[in-house]
């Protein structure tokens, strides 16, 4: 719990959520990058060997082994690292789950203190835990109708597709899509177990859910099937506590300025840093907030997978271009022509403004406009007002290259309830890219970007940042002002 008491500890998380439930979001096209897309997958290696036209291999699907929902264990035990919607804590947790028990166990904590231990049965009791460790020595019976839930076995809904399987951090993973609203959550699988190791969810879920929903972007280093947990023994203590809700003010809808603000918030605290530690070994605290990966190289070229929230479009394969020389950026996403006649979708960002245009394959524009922003200025990431958050040691399930990563919170757009997660080498790499409530009916709804190949120095093929005739002359579209945070012109 956190250092002044447990009531303060689960009146942070539901400020939380309640903070989350508010929250609006915008497209990727719109404010960030966007790129240019094949069909071929390569291991992922950030500083990836050109091929010898000079350009880095694209990443590609293979084929799904299995369409089959993935279905967990009716017993298992896992840790996740959980970005949120908004805030710029990330929270981190060890969940036990056991069918047969009908009992669902997370223990939250946060590197400033928060340690948070719940228990939620499948008829929506909620349970607060004491003690600590493996067996809690005391519970309160605290909610007839808890705000999350117990997770099903089968995390898909119905309509979900396995859009192909390729590597996340070098470990080959299954591409579910899942349908909401007018959306769609993203769910990563584990090819050699068909455990969880990803989620992202586009926005806050109604409640009940469980608690891993009211986070946009999860990581599950740890996740296992087990043989048996003690959730019968804990939830016999809890029965016998009391039979009715205790009065618990901490449900009480409070505003958490309150207790961000209070004297031993934001500092770390060891006890919890080392907590965190032995759930996910190779965390560490970053030397500062401002402790940020090197600017963009003035030339590179990126291979990456873009990801929408829609729906309809699956990941694609996609170039970046980016010459700060020349102040001009190539992102290039295609399509899969088998199922459409158009070819690619470049997002063209030149001088101080930018276009969209769609292509066929052979080279005709059938829609171009001046919709963009520049290109991003070379030190975005310090533009942005972007803090380090974690770091991860090289070697580890989340960082298996060579060098250190760094977890950036980027403050993009607070009051459209928009944030940046990014990781990025402390060598400048990046690895992934992640848009938080990004709006699936905007454009392509693009809010994340996988990277497979970064070959700095790398120069574009002539013509690459020309201007078609086809999008001269079309009419400036506003953009909105938060893009020019990290784009040129700056704000």
């Amino acid at each position: 719990m956190r250092k002044q008491s447990h009531r303060n500890s689960v009146l942070t998380l539901t400020r939380l959520l309640v903070v989350s439930w508010m929250i609006v979001g915008c497209s990727l096209v719109a404010c960030s990058l966007i790129t240019e897309r094949k069909a071929r997958y390569a291991e992922p290696t950030l500083r990836g060997e050109t091929q010898a036209d000079g350009l880095l291999p694209l990443p590609e699907f293979t084929a799904c082994g299995s369409t089959v929902h993935p279905t967990l264990p009716g017993k298992w035990k896992a840790v996740a690292l959980m970005q949120d919607f908004l805030l710029n804590s990330l929270m981190f947790a060890n969940l036990t789950y056991d069918q047969s028990a009908q009992a669902f166990r997370f223990i939250l904590a946060d590197r400033y203190g928060l340690e948070l231990d719940l228990l939620v049965t499948q008829d929506g009791k909620l349970y607060f835990l004491e003690g600590g460790g493996d067996m809690p020595s005391s519970c309160t019976y605290i909610a007839a109708h808890s705000p999350f839930t117990m997770p099903a076995r089968d995390w898909l809904n119905v309509g979900s597709v396995c859009v192909g399987e390729a590597a996340i951090l070098e470990k080959n993973q299954l591409w579910w899509k899942a349908p909401s609203g007018a959306g769609a959550n993203w769910f990563w699988f584990n090819v050699d177990n068909r455990l969880p190791f990803r989620q992202m969810f586009y926005a806050d879920p109604q409640s009940p859910a469980p608690i891993y929903e009211f986070f946009t972007f999860n990581y599950f280093p740890s996740f296992e099937a087990v043989g048996t947990t003690n959730l019968p023994q804990i939830l016999q203590m809890c029965q016998a506590s009391s039979e009715t809700p205790q009065p618990f003010d901490a449900f009480d809808i409070n505003d958490i300025d309150s207790l961000v603000k209070s004297n031993d918030y934001p500092t770390s605290d060891p006890d919890t840093i080392a907590l965190i530690q032995t759930w996910i070994p190779g965390l560490s605290e970053c030397s500062s907030l401002g402790s940020l990966p090197p600017p963009w190289p003035n030339q590179v070229q990126g291979a990456v997978f873009m990801t929408a929230v829609s729906f309809t479009p699956n990941p694609f394969p996609t170039r970046v271009y980016y010459d700060w020389n020349q102040k001009a950026q190539n992102t290039s996403l295609y399509y899969n022509p088998a199922t459409s006649i158009d070819y690619v979708q470049v997002a063209l960002l030149t001088g101080d403004t930018g276009y969209i245009r769609i292509e066929d394959s052979q080279g005709g524009i059938s829609m171009c406009e001046q919709a963009l922003p520049g290109p991003q200025v070379p030190n975005w990431n310090e533009v942005d007002g972007c803090e380090c958050r974690m770091q991860i040691a090289p070697g580890s399930i989340l960082n298996p290259s060579t060098v250190p990563t760094k977890i950036l919170w980027c403050p993009t757009d607070l009051s459209a309830f928009q944030v940046f997660w990014t990781w990025y080498s402390d060598e400048g790499d990046p690895v992934v890219f992640m848009q938080s409530n990004s709006n699936p009916t905007a454009g392509t709804g693009l809010n994340l970007a996988d990277y497979y190949g970064w070959s700095p120095g790398s120069v574009a093929p002539p013509g690459t940042f020309d201007i078609p005739a086809a999008c001269q002359g079309k009419p400036k579209i506003p953009v909105p002002q938060a893009c020019y945070n990290c784009h040129s012109p700056r704000n």
